[in-house]
Protein backbone atom coordinates (compact mmCIF):
# COMPACT_ATOMS: atom_id res chain seq x y z
CA UNK A 1 0.00 0.00 0.00
CA UNK A 2 1.23 3.59 -1.02
CA UNK A 3 2.37 5.95 1.87
CA UNK A 4 -1.16 7.25 3.40
CA UNK A 5 -1.78 10.53 5.07
CA UNK A 6 -3.93 10.34 7.85
CA UNK A 7 -4.79 13.99 8.92
CA UNK A 8 -6.14 13.60 11.92
CA UNK A 9 -4.02 10.58 14.19
CA UNK A 10 -6.44 11.13 17.63
CA UNK A 11 -9.93 10.31 15.94
CA UNK A 12 -11.22 7.71 17.35
CA UNK A 13 -12.13 5.16 14.68
CA UNK A 14 -14.85 2.25 15.67
CA UNK A 15 -13.62 -1.30 15.83
CA UNK A 16 -16.54 -2.27 13.70
CA UNK A 17 -14.84 -0.52 10.69
CA UNK A 18 -13.17 -3.10 9.43
CA UNK A 19 -12.48 -5.16 6.16
CA UNK A 20 -15.68 -7.58 6.37
CA UNK A 21 -18.16 -4.85 6.79
CA UNK A 22 -17.02 -3.11 3.55
CA UNK A 23 -15.98 -6.48 1.51
CA UNK A 24 -19.80 -6.73 -0.50
CA UNK A 25 -19.80 -2.88 -0.88
CA UNK A 26 -16.36 -2.85 -3.07
CA UNK A 27 -17.29 -6.08 -4.73
CA UNK A 28 -20.14 -4.15 -6.32
CA UNK A 29 -18.85 -1.56 -7.22
CA UNK A 30 -15.54 -3.00 -8.73
CA UNK A 31 -17.05 -6.44 -10.38
CA UNK A 32 -13.10 -7.49 -11.69
CA UNK A 33 -11.66 -7.74 -7.95
CA UNK A 34 -10.55 -11.20 -6.42
CA UNK A 35 -10.11 -10.17 -3.20
CA UNK A 36 -8.89 -7.28 -0.51
CA UNK A 37 -5.37 -7.57 0.04
CA UNK A 38 -5.25 -4.85 2.78
CA UNK A 39 -7.18 -2.27 4.06
CA UNK A 40 -6.61 1.00 6.57
CA UNK A 41 -8.90 3.33 7.34
CA UNK A 42 -7.70 6.84 8.44
CA UNK A 43 -9.44 9.97 9.30
CA UNK A 44 -11.03 11.77 5.96
CA UNK A 45 -10.13 15.66 7.27
CA UNK A 46 -8.17 17.25 9.42
CA UNK A 47 -9.64 18.07 13.15
CA UNK A 48 -11.91 21.41 13.12
CA UNK A 49 -13.29 20.62 9.52
CA UNK A 50 -16.27 18.92 10.63
CA UNK A 51 -19.06 19.53 13.76
CA UNK A 52 -21.62 16.71 13.19
CA UNK A 53 -20.00 13.78 11.63
CA UNK A 54 -17.64 11.11 11.60
CA UNK A 55 -15.91 11.35 7.81
CA UNK A 56 -13.08 8.34 7.68
CA UNK A 57 -11.48 7.51 4.15
CA UNK A 58 -11.12 3.69 3.51
CA UNK A 59 -7.78 2.70 1.86
CA UNK A 60 -8.14 -0.86 -0.16
CA UNK A 61 -5.29 -2.60 -1.70
CA UNK A 62 -7.35 -5.09 -4.44
CA UNK A 63 -6.00 -8.15 -6.18
CA UNK A 64 -8.30 -7.66 -9.58
CA UNK A 65 -9.32 -11.06 -11.37
CA UNK A 66 -6.52 -10.11 -13.90
CA UNK A 67 -4.02 -10.73 -11.32
CA UNK A 68 -3.29 -6.78 -11.00
CA UNK A 69 -3.19 -4.66 -7.70
CA UNK A 70 -5.24 -2.13 -7.94
CA UNK A 71 -5.20 0.82 -5.14
CA UNK A 72 -9.10 2.44 -4.31
CA UNK A 73 -10.15 4.53 -1.40
CA UNK A 74 -13.81 5.62 -0.27
CA UNK A 75 -15.51 8.08 2.47
CA UNK A 76 -17.24 6.65 4.98
CA UNK A 77 -19.89 9.37 7.03
CA UNK A 78 -21.27 8.28 9.95
CA UNK A 79 -22.74 9.36 13.45
CA UNK A 80 -21.45 11.26 16.21
CA UNK A 81 -21.12 9.21 19.64
CA UNK A 82 -24.01 10.98 21.97
CA UNK A 83 -20.93 12.25 24.21
CA UNK A 84 -19.21 13.83 21.31
CA UNK A 85 -22.34 16.33 20.32
CA UNK A 86 -24.27 13.39 18.84
CA UNK A 87 -27.63 13.95 21.05
CA UNK A 88 -28.34 17.27 19.52
CA UNK A 89 -27.28 16.09 15.95
CA UNK A 90 -30.02 13.14 16.45
CA UNK A 91 -32.39 15.70 17.59
CA UNK A 92 -32.60 18.04 14.86
CA UNK A 93 -32.44 14.60 12.30
CA UNK A 94 -29.93 15.49 10.26
CA UNK A 95 -28.70 11.72 9.53
CA UNK A 96 -32.32 10.53 8.59
CA UNK A 97 -32.67 13.96 6.39
CA UNK A 98 -29.36 13.21 4.45
CA UNK A 99 -30.31 9.26 4.02
CA UNK A 100 -33.42 10.64 2.39
CA UNK A 101 -31.44 12.86 0.07
CA UNK A 102 -29.11 10.06 -1.48
CA UNK A 103 -31.48 7.56 -1.29
CA UNK A 104 -34.17 9.73 -3.24
CA UNK A 105 -34.47 13.03 -3.72
CA UNK A 106 -30.60 13.60 -5.64
CA UNK A 107 -31.24 10.87 -7.82
CA UNK A 108 -34.61 12.15 -8.53
CA UNK A 109 -32.88 15.45 -9.30
CA UNK A 110 -30.23 14.52 -11.42
CA UNK A 111 -32.42 11.80 -13.12
CA UNK A 112 -34.88 15.44 -14.06
CA UNK A 113 -31.24 17.07 -15.92
CA UNK A 114 -31.48 13.58 -18.03
CA UNK A 115 -34.54 14.04 -18.83
CA UNK A 116 -33.78 16.92 -20.31
CA UNK A 117 -30.46 15.73 -22.05
CA UNK A 118 -28.27 17.59 -19.62
CA UNK A 119 -25.35 15.89 -18.16
CA UNK A 120 -25.47 17.33 -14.58
CA UNK A 121 -23.88 15.67 -11.30
CA UNK A 122 -25.00 17.70 -8.15
CA UNK A 123 -23.20 15.16 -5.44
CA UNK A 124 -20.83 12.40 -5.22
CA UNK A 125 -21.80 8.74 -6.09
CA UNK A 126 -23.28 7.37 -3.35
CA UNK A 127 -22.66 3.35 -2.66
CA UNK A 128 -24.46 2.81 0.68
CA UNK A 129 -26.87 4.41 2.36
CA UNK A 130 -28.32 1.99 5.83
CA UNK A 131 -29.50 2.33 9.20
CA UNK A 132 -27.85 -0.21 11.58
CA UNK A 133 -27.60 -0.26 14.90
CA UNK A 134 -29.48 2.60 15.81
CA UNK A 135 -26.61 4.10 13.20
CA UNK A 136 -26.83 5.62 10.18
CA UNK A 137 -24.23 5.23 8.09
CA UNK A 138 -22.85 5.91 3.96
CA UNK A 139 -20.13 5.49 1.93
CA UNK A 140 -19.23 7.59 -1.05
CA UNK A 141 -17.01 7.55 -3.79
CA UNK A 142 -13.78 9.71 -2.95
CA UNK A 143 -13.84 12.34 -5.04
CA UNK A 144 -10.33 13.21 -4.71
CA UNK A 145 -9.43 10.43 -6.69
CA UNK A 146 -11.22 12.48 -9.71
CA UNK A 147 -8.79 15.52 -8.25
CA UNK A 148 -12.03 17.08 -6.26
CA UNK A 149 -10.65 19.53 -3.55
CA UNK A 150 -11.71 21.58 -0.81
CA UNK A 151 -10.39 25.36 -1.35
CA UNK A 152 -8.93 26.81 1.51
CA UNK A 153 -11.84 27.98 4.03
CA UNK A 154 -9.46 30.65 5.54
CA UNK A 155 -8.95 32.21 2.26
CA UNK A 156 -12.22 31.98 0.48
CA UNK A 157 -12.92 31.26 -3.17
CA UNK A 158 -11.73 33.31 -6.00
CA UNK A 159 -14.25 34.76 -8.86
CA UNK A 160 -14.62 31.78 -11.03
CA UNK A 161 -15.30 29.70 -7.97
CA UNK A 162 -18.27 31.54 -6.96
CA UNK A 163 -19.21 31.64 -10.23
CA UNK A 164 -19.06 27.98 -10.24
CA UNK A 165 -20.92 27.10 -6.74
CA UNK A 166 -23.36 29.51 -7.37
CA UNK A 167 -24.27 27.84 -10.75
CA UNK A 168 -24.29 24.35 -9.35
CA UNK A 169 -25.73 25.88 -6.58
CA UNK A 170 -29.11 27.08 -9.13
CA UNK A 171 -28.97 24.07 -10.70
CA UNK A 172 -29.52 22.33 -6.86
CA UNK A 173 -32.48 24.48 -6.49
CA UNK A 174 -33.99 24.54 -9.71
CA UNK A 175 -34.34 20.59 -9.77
CA UNK A 176 -35.91 20.82 -6.35
CA UNK A 177 -38.54 23.08 -7.15
CA UNK A 178 -39.73 21.16 -10.19
CA UNK A 179 -39.35 17.92 -8.30
CA UNK A 180 -41.89 19.29 -5.24
CA UNK A 181 -44.24 20.50 -8.16
CA UNK A 182 -44.22 17.12 -9.92
CA UNK A 183 -44.24 15.01 -6.50
CA UNK A 184 -45.91 17.45 -3.89
CA UNK A 185 -44.11 18.99 -0.35
CA UNK A 186 -41.36 16.82 1.28
CA UNK A 187 -41.53 14.97 4.36
CA UNK A 188 -42.13 17.48 7.86
CA UNK A 189 -38.34 17.33 8.68
CA UNK A 190 -37.71 19.58 5.51
CA UNK A 191 -39.47 22.21 7.16
CA UNK A 192 -36.27 22.88 9.63
CA UNK A 193 -32.75 23.18 9.99
CA UNK A 194 -30.73 24.33 12.38
CA UNK A 195 -33.44 25.05 14.87
CA UNK A 196 -36.36 22.39 15.14
CA UNK A 197 -39.18 24.10 17.10
CA UNK A 198 -40.83 20.74 17.52
CA UNK A 199 -38.69 20.24 20.70
CA UNK A 200 -37.82 22.42 23.80
CA UNK A 201 -36.07 25.60 22.98
CA UNK A 202 -34.09 25.62 25.68
CA UNK A 203 -31.10 24.46 24.27
CA UNK A 204 -31.70 27.20 21.96
CA UNK A 205 -31.87 30.07 24.86
CA UNK A 206 -28.54 28.21 26.35
CA UNK A 207 -26.25 28.10 23.44
CA UNK A 208 -27.40 31.72 22.80
CA UNK A 209 -26.68 32.72 26.27
CA UNK A 210 -23.65 30.96 26.52
CA UNK A 211 -22.22 31.90 23.33
CA UNK A 212 -23.87 35.20 22.85
CA UNK A 213 -22.38 36.45 25.99
CA UNK A 214 -18.91 35.81 24.50
CA UNK A 215 -19.25 37.08 21.18
CA UNK A 216 -20.37 40.50 22.66
CA UNK A 217 -17.75 40.78 24.91
CA UNK A 218 -15.50 40.38 22.14
CA UNK A 219 -17.33 43.23 20.07
CA UNK A 220 -15.73 45.63 22.48
CA UNK A 221 -11.76 44.26 21.84
CA UNK A 222 -12.33 44.68 17.51
CA UNK A 223 -10.54 48.14 17.74
CA UNK A 224 -12.23 51.16 16.64
CA UNK A 225 -14.62 50.71 13.76
CA UNK A 226 -17.43 53.20 12.66
CA UNK A 227 -20.72 52.91 14.58
CA UNK A 228 -18.92 50.17 16.62
CA UNK A 229 -20.52 51.22 19.92
CA UNK A 230 -23.53 51.57 18.09
CA UNK A 231 -23.53 47.70 16.69
CA UNK A 232 -23.03 46.20 19.50
CA UNK A 233 -25.82 47.84 21.80
CA UNK A 234 -27.75 46.19 19.18
CA UNK A 235 -26.59 43.14 19.27
CA UNK A 236 -30.09 41.22 19.74
CA UNK A 237 -31.74 40.42 22.71
CA UNK A 238 -32.55 36.55 23.45
CA UNK A 239 -36.13 37.47 23.23
CA UNK A 240 -35.20 39.01 19.79
CA UNK A 241 -33.04 36.51 18.22
CA UNK A 242 -35.18 33.66 19.20
CA UNK A 243 -38.43 35.88 17.29
CA UNK A 244 -35.94 36.05 14.14
CA UNK A 245 -35.16 32.20 14.46
CA UNK A 246 -39.26 31.21 14.27
CA UNK A 247 -39.77 34.01 11.64
CA UNK A 248 -37.25 31.41 9.30
CA UNK A 249 -39.52 28.93 9.81
CA UNK A 250 -42.84 31.14 8.18
CA UNK A 251 -42.72 29.68 4.48
CA UNK A 252 -45.53 31.70 2.54
CA UNK A 253 -46.94 29.06 0.07
CA UNK A 254 -47.53 32.10 -2.67
CA UNK A 255 -43.75 32.68 -2.86
CA UNK A 256 -41.32 30.81 -5.16
CA UNK A 257 -39.54 27.72 -2.80
CA UNK A 258 -36.58 25.59 -3.35
CA UNK A 259 -34.91 22.90 -0.87
CA UNK A 260 -32.03 24.78 0.49
CA UNK A 261 -28.37 23.13 1.58
CA UNK A 262 -28.91 25.03 4.47
CA UNK A 263 -25.42 24.84 5.35
CA UNK A 264 -23.85 26.08 1.87
CA UNK A 265 -20.10 27.31 2.35
CA UNK A 266 -17.00 26.62 0.86
CA UNK A 267 -16.15 23.26 2.88
CA UNK A 268 -19.32 21.10 1.48
CA UNK A 269 -18.31 22.32 -1.75
CA UNK A 270 -15.90 19.79 -3.92
CA UNK A 271 -14.01 21.66 -7.00
CA UNK A 272 -11.61 19.93 -9.53
CA UNK A 273 -9.44 21.93 -12.08
CA UNK A 274 -10.41 18.97 -14.43
CA UNK A 275 -14.31 18.71 -14.86
CA UNK A 276 -14.74 22.73 -14.12
CA UNK A 277 -18.20 21.46 -12.26
CA UNK A 278 -17.80 20.95 -8.30
CA UNK A 279 -20.47 18.77 -6.61
CA UNK A 280 -21.82 19.48 -3.34
CA UNK A 281 -21.54 17.23 -0.21
CA UNK A 282 -23.37 17.35 3.58
CA UNK A 283 -26.52 17.15 2.81
CA UNK A 284 -28.03 17.01 6.34
CA UNK A 285 -29.88 20.33 6.96
CA UNK A 286 -31.90 20.75 4.08
CA UNK A 287 -34.61 23.01 4.43
CA UNK A 288 -37.64 24.29 2.35
CA UNK A 289 -37.85 27.85 1.95
CA UNK A 290 -36.95 31.30 0.04
CA UNK A 291 -33.51 30.48 -2.27
CA UNK A 292 -32.44 33.26 -0.22
CA UNK A 293 -31.95 31.23 2.62
CA UNK A 294 -28.37 29.32 1.18
CA UNK A 295 -27.57 32.60 -0.88
CA UNK A 296 -27.05 35.14 2.34
CA UNK A 297 -25.39 32.34 4.13
CA UNK A 298 -22.79 31.24 0.66
CA UNK A 299 -22.32 34.68 0.44
CA UNK A 300 -21.99 35.81 4.12
CA UNK A 301 -18.86 33.09 4.45
CA UNK A 302 -17.44 31.71 1.40
CA UNK A 303 -16.20 34.72 -0.92
CA UNK A 304 -12.40 35.63 -0.61
CA UNK A 305 -12.44 39.06 1.44
CA UNK A 306 -11.99 41.23 -1.45
CA UNK A 307 -14.97 40.22 -3.52
CA UNK A 308 -17.21 39.70 -0.31
CA UNK A 309 -19.39 43.00 -0.43
CA UNK A 310 -18.22 44.64 -3.78
CA UNK A 311 -19.46 41.30 -5.41
CA UNK A 312 -22.24 40.76 -3.28
CA UNK A 313 -25.19 42.28 -6.09
CA UNK A 314 -23.82 40.65 -8.87
CA UNK A 315 -23.05 37.11 -7.68
CA UNK A 316 -26.96 37.14 -6.67
CA UNK A 317 -27.33 38.14 -10.49
CA UNK A 318 -25.29 34.89 -11.19
CA UNK A 319 -26.94 32.71 -9.65
CA UNK A 320 -30.50 34.38 -10.77
CA UNK A 321 -29.63 34.02 -14.49
CA UNK A 322 -28.43 30.41 -13.64
CA UNK A 323 -31.61 29.65 -11.70
CA UNK A 324 -33.96 31.07 -14.48
CA UNK A 325 -32.24 29.39 -17.85
CA UNK A 326 -32.50 25.77 -15.29
CA UNK A 327 -36.34 26.44 -14.65
CA UNK A 328 -36.77 26.84 -17.79
CA UNK A 329 -34.94 23.47 -19.75
CA UNK A 330 -37.02 22.03 -16.70
CA UNK A 331 -40.45 23.20 -17.17
CA UNK A 332 -41.20 24.75 -13.58
CA UNK A 333 -44.89 25.98 -14.02
CA UNK A 334 -46.16 26.29 -10.58
CA UNK A 335 -45.35 29.89 -9.82
CA UNK A 336 -44.33 33.00 -12.02
CA UNK A 337 -40.50 32.17 -12.31
CA UNK A 338 -38.53 34.73 -9.68
CA UNK A 339 -37.38 37.94 -11.16
CA UNK A 340 -34.11 38.98 -9.59
CA UNK A 341 -36.08 41.95 -8.23
CA UNK A 342 -38.18 39.67 -6.18
CA UNK A 343 -35.40 37.76 -5.34
CA UNK A 344 -33.39 40.66 -3.80
CA UNK A 345 -36.49 40.99 -1.87
CA UNK A 346 -36.82 37.60 -0.08
CA UNK A 347 -33.21 38.29 0.82
CA UNK A 348 -33.88 41.70 2.63
CA UNK A 349 -37.08 39.69 4.50
CA UNK A 350 -37.41 39.28 8.34
CA UNK A 351 -38.06 35.57 7.40
CA UNK A 352 -34.49 35.21 6.15
CA UNK A 353 -32.10 37.57 8.57
CA UNK A 354 -31.55 34.48 10.62
CA UNK A 355 -29.37 32.59 8.19
CA UNK A 356 -27.20 36.10 7.78
CA UNK A 357 -26.80 36.31 11.40
CA UNK A 358 -25.78 32.96 12.25
CA UNK A 359 -23.56 32.84 9.50
CA UNK A 360 -21.74 35.68 11.44
CA UNK A 361 -22.26 34.53 15.04
CA UNK A 362 -22.14 30.47 14.51
CA UNK A 363 -19.90 30.06 11.73
CA UNK A 364 -17.57 31.62 11.06
CA UNK A 365 -15.45 32.16 13.71
CA UNK A 366 -15.14 28.65 14.03
CA UNK A 367 -14.18 28.37 9.63
CA UNK A 368 -11.56 30.85 10.30
CA UNK A 369 -9.98 29.66 12.85
CA UNK A 370 -7.38 27.13 12.43
CA UNK A 371 -7.50 23.54 12.69
CA UNK A 372 -7.84 22.65 16.23
CA UNK A 373 -8.41 19.95 17.76
CA UNK A 374 -10.16 21.52 20.62
CA UNK A 375 -12.76 22.97 18.80
CA UNK A 376 -15.72 20.60 18.35
CA UNK A 377 -19.25 21.22 19.22
CA UNK A 378 -18.79 20.40 22.65
CA UNK A 379 -16.22 22.45 23.54
CA UNK A 380 -17.20 25.38 21.63
CA UNK A 381 -20.68 25.74 23.57
CA UNK A 382 -19.05 25.01 27.18
CA UNK A 383 -20.26 27.00 29.69
CA UNK A 384 -16.47 26.51 31.61
CA UNK A 385 -13.67 28.46 31.36
CA UNK A 386 -11.89 26.11 28.43
CA UNK A 387 -14.78 26.75 26.60
CA UNK A 388 -14.79 30.27 27.38
CA UNK A 389 -11.06 30.77 26.44
CA UNK A 390 -11.95 28.60 23.61
CA UNK A 391 -14.63 30.96 21.88
CA UNK A 392 -12.60 34.43 23.26
CA UNK A 393 -9.66 33.09 20.85
CA UNK A 394 -11.81 32.59 18.07
CA UNK A 395 -13.97 35.67 18.03
CA UNK A 396 -11.34 38.20 18.40
CA UNK A 397 -8.67 36.05 15.81
CA UNK A 398 -7.50 38.53 13.90
CA UNK A 399 -8.58 36.84 10.89
CA UNK A 400 -12.30 37.09 11.75
CA UNK A 401 -12.19 40.42 13.06
CA UNK A 402 -10.65 42.12 9.94
CA UNK A 403 -14.00 40.80 7.89
CA UNK A 404 -16.93 40.94 10.39
CA UNK A 405 -16.42 44.41 11.25
CA UNK A 406 -17.34 44.89 7.63
CA UNK A 407 -19.60 42.79 7.28
CA UNK A 408 -21.99 44.00 10.47
CA UNK A 409 -21.58 47.44 8.89
CA UNK A 410 -23.15 45.86 5.57
CA UNK A 411 -25.82 44.31 6.76
CA UNK A 412 -26.55 47.23 9.22
CA UNK A 413 -27.03 49.63 6.57
CA UNK A 414 -29.08 47.24 4.63
CA UNK A 415 -31.66 46.81 7.74
CA UNK A 416 -31.05 43.44 7.83
CA UNK A 417 -29.33 43.05 11.40
CA UNK A 418 -31.99 45.91 13.05
CA UNK A 419 -33.43 43.34 15.47
CA UNK A 420 -35.20 45.61 17.24
CA UNK A 421 -37.69 44.92 13.76
CA UNK A 422 -38.81 41.51 15.87
CA UNK A 423 -40.85 42.86 18.09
Amino acid sequence: MAAINNPNIELHIPKWINVEYFHDIVAKDIPEMESIVNFIPTAAIPPGENFTSVMVRLHFDLKMKDGSLKNKTYILKTMLDDDKGGELINKLALFPKEMQMYGEFLPAFENLYKAARWNIQLAPKCLLTEKKDNRINFVFEDLSERNFHNENRLKGLDMLQMQQALRKLAEFHAASAVYEQEHGPYPEDFKYSFVDTRHDLTYLKFRFDVTGTSYKKAMAQWGEWDKGEEYIKKFPTYEQYEKCVLASLEIPSNSFNVLNHSDFWCGNIMFSEISKEPLLVDFQGCKWGSPAVDLLFFLTLSPRADLRLKEFDNFVAIYHARLVECLKVLGYNKLPIPTLRSLHQDMYSKRNTFYAFFACFNHMPIMLWPTDKNSGIQNFSSPNEFGEQLRMKAYTNPNFVAIIKDIFTFYHQRGLFNFEDYK
